[in-house]
C-alpha cells in the first residue's frame, strides 16, 4: 500500500511538472496548462516527539515522513522553500531544501504572518514554492491562495500535502493529497 499511494503522488506531480512549467507543454497544447505562474506546495510538518512541549524535533516515523517528502518532491523543480522557524517544520524540509540547493526562508509566528507569507509568495518571481507548516497554519494558507474554506488539520494528520496552482487568470485550483505512510496519533516522547 506504501509503494501505491508514493507512486500516486509521483504521478501527480509528474503532471504537475507538466502544468507548472510551460515550456514543456506544446504549442498545441492545452491553454488552461499555458496560463499557470505559479505552484505552491504546501505541507504540515511531520510526526514530532512529545516533549519538549515548546519546540519539539521529529520522531523517527517523522523523519522517514520528511525522507518520503523529500523522494517525491526530488524531481520537482523547486525555487523557494518556507518554513516556521520551528524544528518539526524545519527538519520535514531540510533534506529537500538540501536536494534543490536551498536555503529555507523561516517565516516568524507573529499576528498577520500567514497573510504576509501570502502576499510575499504571490508576489515573487519563483514559480514552484514550498511552504511547511502546521496543522493550524498549512490548510489556512491554502485558503488564502486560493479562497477555499478547508478546515484544520486533525492533530493526527501528517500525510497530506496540498497543491495550489496559480494561474495568469481564472481561479487558482486545489489538489489535496497523501503521502507516504498513513498517519497516526504521534506520541513519541523521543
Amino acid at each position: 500500500m506504501r509503494t501505491i499511494r508514493f507512486m500516486s503522488l509521483a504521478l501527480m506531480l509528474a503532471v504537475v511538472a507538466n502544468v507548472t512549467w510551460p515550456s514543456l507543454v506544446s504549442a498545441e497544447g492545452d491553454s488552461a496548462r499555458s496560463q499557470v505562474t505559479k505552484t505552491i506546495i504546501l505541507v504540515r510538518h511531520a510526526e514530532k516527539c512529545s516533549e519538549p512541549a515548546g519546540d519539539p524535533e521529529l520522531t523517527s516515523l517523522g523523519l522517514e515522513r520528511a525522507d518520503a517528502l523529500r523522494r517525491t518532491l526530488t524531481d520537482v523543480g523547486v525555487e523557494a522553500m518556507y518554513s516556521t522557524p520551528l524544528k518539526r517544520t524545519l527538519q520535514t524540509v531540510q533534506g529537500l531544501a538540501e536536494d534543490h540547493g536551498l536555503e529555507t526562508i523561516e517565516t516568524p509566528i507573529a499576528a498577520g504572518f500567514l497573510e504576509r507569507l501570502a502576499e510575499t509568495i504571490l508576489s515573487s518571481a519563483e514559480s514552484v514554492v514550498v511552504v511547511s507548516g502546521h496543522s493550524n497554519t498549512t490548510t489556512r494558507m491554502v485558503n488564502l491562495l486560493a479562497g477555499t474554506e478547508y478546515p484544520d488539520l486533525d492533530e493526527s494528520e501528517y500525510d497530506r500535502l496540498f497543491i495550489v496552482h496559480i494561474p495568469t487568470s481564472g481561479s487558482p485550483e486545489v489538489t489535496a493529497l497523501r503521502y507516504g505512510p498513513p498517519s497516526g496519533p504521534s506520541s513519541s516522547p523521543c
